[in-house]
């Protein structure tokens, strides 16, 4: 064969020119902007990135700038979008450096009237990525459908902006905030996150998806303290809904074999009356006898698909379990330890902070920290998810700061005006 004759089974770009892999970012082009940020997508590495950076370099927008990655850093989500880093890029200032995502608004997306089953999936995807936010000690805030992106491929969630978020750990940026339309009413009066006030929103939008989820919306509507308390609790109600429905599928479908069961005897009756359509009658019922054995077998295949949903139903639910006993044992030993310091018989015979022990509180938390270390270790090897294990570790170093608030409230129940004073000093 001639070298120069074409081989089409030789596989290849088709470029005019190289496109080199730059290191700094180039192409920038602002996507948009609003009264605090500028949004831009630039290139670097041989991909598109997203810039967030401010337009007024004030000193409380920057503080929410550094809040928001702080956030952001802390999520690896695969419906949730990544953040890699904060950094100066020319002329926008100090950015934060994340994912590009090709795709559209929830809200755009619904415009292209998706089937329910899609519908359902992207909630359920959107819950998911909220309920592990939630389990980070992370409140979003301002859930609402321009927040929402559906990927052009493959048509996922990634949740976006934290521009308002929170979390307790956070002692900035403590005010109301959120879309009107979207937030809870008690957004409006208190500046306390709440992951309740996310429940509120996802039920704004479970309502404007129209998934028919009419009882589970009015209740994530409800006042505060009837709401759903968290995630798990709304998933669970949805899974059950879902079953619900399977079974009234289920008994409809039973429904109209019995009615056919009637129409093939009532048939089967009338054609015996005419000796000359004897070959017509077996035809027709033996074409009635593969439906129903077709129908037979849905119902079957019904059957083994109710009792995988009800065992995975079951396994969600021990595993749920599991973890919410793990970070409860965890609670007791980390009490455990801190009554082995004495430090609450220091205070039930303390009349006054002069005679405070000071020693006890830095026991208290090396005895805390190394019990929190050595339950850690032990979980890891007690065969728990890589998601579970932060969720545990993050409730027990977040139960620890309860300790600590404990002593200074003791602290301060015991000494007087002055005394505080000279501690807060030192």
């Amino acid at each position: 064969m001639n070298k120069n004759t074409y081989d089409s089974s030789c596989s290849g770009y088709v470029m005019e020119i190289f496109e080199g892999i730059d290191t700094t970012f180039t192409d920038v082009e602002i996507l948009y902007t609003s009264e605090v940020n500028v949004v831009a997508k630039a290139k670097r590495y041989g991909r598109w990135w997203l810039l967030k950076g401010l337009r007024q370099n004030e000193a409380a927008y920057q503080q929410r700038l550094r809040k928001e990655f702080e956030i952001l850093i802390q999520l690896q989500h695969p419906n949730i979008v990544s953040a890699i880093g904060i950094e100066p890029v020319g002329n926008l200032g100090e950015c934060i450096v994340m994912e590009f995502v090709d795709g559209v608004t929830l809200k755009e997306w619904l415009q292209g009237t998706p089937k329910s089953q899609e519908r359902r999936r992207v909630a359920r995807e959107l819950t998911e990525a909220v309920g592990y936010v939630h389990a980070k000690g992370i409140v979003h805030r301002d859930l609402k459908p321009e927040n929402i992106l559906i990927t052009t491929n493959g048509k996922c969630v990634k949740l976006v902006d934290f521009g308002l978020a929170d979390t307790d750990s956070h002692a900035i940026l403590k005010q109301p905030a959120g879309t009107l339309r979207y937030m809870s009413p008690e957004q409006l009066q208190t500046a306390v996150a709440d992951v309740r006030n996310d429940i509120y929103s996802l039920g704004i939008i479970f309502d404007e998806m129209n998934l028919g989820y009419g009882h589970i919306v009015k209740k994530c509507l409800l006042p505060l303290e009837k709401r759903y308390k968290n995630v798990a609790e709304l998933l669970n109600a949805k899974q059950a809904r879902e079953k619900r429905r399977t079974l009234l599928m289920t008994t409809g479908i039973a429904f109209c074999i019995l009615l056919l069961v009637g129409l093939v005897g009532t048939q089967t009756m009338r054609l015996h009356g005419f000796a000359s359509q004897t070959t017509k009658i077996h035809k027709e019922q033996a074409r009635l006898e593969s439906t129903i054995t077709m129908l037979n077998d849905s119902i079957n295949q019904m059957a083994i698909t109710n009792r995988q949903l009800a065992d995975e139903q079951e396994r969600q639910n021990m595993k749920r379990q599991r973890v919410e006993t793990a970070i409860e044992k965890g609670k007791a030993r980390i009490d455990k330890a801190v009554r082995r310091t004495g430090l609450e018989q220091h205070f039930d015979t303390l009349s006054s902070l002069a005679y405070l022990d000071r020693k006890l509180s830095l026991r208290m938390m090396q005895e805390m920290n190394k019990t929190y270390e050595s339950y850690v270790e032990q979980i890891k090897a007690g065969g728990y998810t890589e998601t579970d294990i932060d969720e545990i570790a993050n409730s027990l170093a977040f139960y620890q700061t309860k300790w600590n608030e404990r002593y200074h409230q003791l602290c301060n129940k015991i000494g007087t005006k002055d005394e505080r004073k000279t501690m807060q000093g030192n």
